[in-house]
């Protein structure tokens, strides 16, 4: 029976995946200090229940109360037992001796049975007092520090291989913390790669300090529950490749930068797209490719090449032209009409003619301060906008396909 409750309880106090994701809790709000209490509460009620069902069973035997009743005759009104014969006397002393037997062995096992309990129960709460405390010890640990102590304890080698890691400290007592911090990580034989301080902004906290050290992983553990011991800081963080990265993405300071700012988005390219109208035409694909190549040499200072247009390209421009005076006195603003016009006066806008984009570039660096650049297909948003921190705007210089002036796939 003892077995049998044993393996019982192994079952019920089994501790499952989480506690917290089997009673309905959402598990990204999970918590491993709340699985440990969660546990506990569990256990305590299993226990309790357990308890309960061994004393109704107990209780439900019966054998007290048939000891009473069957094991002593009373007789005769003097409180003397009567014997028939001497057969029937002998079996009643075995029935009773029987019974008194039972009785023994059944409150033994009863004892016994509790004893069991009680120790069962004392263990279940060590062992939730120490589930509790280890989860609070993993609660106060960050991914970063978790995925590090994990790596240490793979093997002993683990242990001793050289780690680089970022540190953020926050500092309640200013700079005099930080020859501290310099000597505790001598202490550990760590090595500093990096070292900078700033205010920190947090309440309470003076400077936050940044630390970039070489040391092994053991010791960088060690070095960060020292650090955490000490009043001196209002927080220890080991921080993470994607925090500690101090590699910025690369910008253009000058408009000559702009010679790198020529990514393209191909996936709108003839070559690729298979609705551009120019999927099929091979002549045209060669055709801007060729223009393309020009616009990749052109480096900053240079002159914008002009590009010598076929007649099929010029006639292109055309019904485009014509089509855009068309519609502008009805659709055009006021400001796109005087530019429109100015464009014309200065024969730079003519109906047969595709203008040379060296001349648009001239014309806008007087009006307006803008100048133009060649760009070889359609740039990234972040070129594109780079080009205009320094007032270029990039254009390219080939046509649409003939089949299709009015429209093209490229935005």
């Amino acid at each position: 029976m003892a077995v049998a409750a044993a393996q019982k309880n192994r079952e019920m106090f089994a501790i499952k995946k989480s506690y917290s994701i089997e009673n309905g809790y959402p598990s990204r709000r999970r918590s491993l200090v709340d699985d440990a209490r969660f546990e506990t509460l569990v256990v305590k009620q299993t226990k309790q229940s357990v308890l309960e069902e061994a004393r109704a069973r107990a209780n439900d035997s019966g054998l007290d109360s048939e000891f009473i009743q069957d094991g002593i005759h009373i007789g005769n009104g003097d409180n003397t037992p009567t014997v028939e014969d001497g057969t029937q006397q002998d079996e009643t002393k075995n029935g009773h001796l029987g019974k008194c037997n039972l009785i023994c062995l059944s409150s033994v096992c009863f004892i016994f049975l509790h004893l069991f309990y009680f120790l069962l129960f004392f263990t279940i709460l060590a062992d939730a007092d120490v589930g509790d405390n280890k989860a609070d010890e993993d609660y106060t640990l960050t991914e970063e520090e978790v995925i590090l102590q994990n790596a240490a304890s793979e093997s002993p080698e683990a242990e001793q291989a050289v780690q680089q890691a970022a540190l953020l400290l926050r500092m309640r007592d200013g700079m005099g913390s930080l020859a501290r911090i310099l000597k505790t990580i001598d202490n550990y034989k760590g090595c500093i790669q990096h070292l900078e301080t700033r205010p920190s902004q947090v309440p309470g906290v003076q400077f936050d300090a940044l630390l970039k050290v070489t040391m092994s992983r053991i010791n960088l553990l060690q070095l960060i529950r020292s650090l955490r011991q000490s009043t001196a800081f209002a927080g220890v963080n080991l921080m993470s490749e994607n925090n500690i990265s101090s590699k910025t993405p690369w910008f253009p300071c000058h408009a000559s930068d702009l010679d790198n700012c020529n990514h393209l988005m191909t996936k709108y390219e003839p070559e690729l797209d298979m609705n551009h109208p120019g999927f099929a035409d091979k002549e045209y694909r060669e055709r801007r490719k060729q223009i393309a190549e020009i616009a990749f040499a052109y480096k900053y200072g240079d002159p914008i090449p002009s590009i010598s247009y076929t007649e099929s390209e010029n006639a292109t421009w055309q019904r485009v032209f014509n089509t855009v005076l068309d519609l502008m006195p009805k659709h055009a603003c006021k400001e796109y009409k005087v530019a429109f016009g100015k464009l014309q006066a200065a024969d730079i806008f003519v109906p047969h003619r595709i203008p040379q984009l060296e001349d648009v570039s001239s014309f806008l660096r007087k009006h307006t301060g803008f100048t133009l650049r060649p760009a070889a297909g359609l740039l990234t948003a972040r070129d594109f906008l780079a080009s205009l921190a320094f007032r270029v705007f990039q254009s390219t210089q080939y046509v649409r396909h003939a089949n299709s002036p009015f429209h093209t796939p490229e935005p």
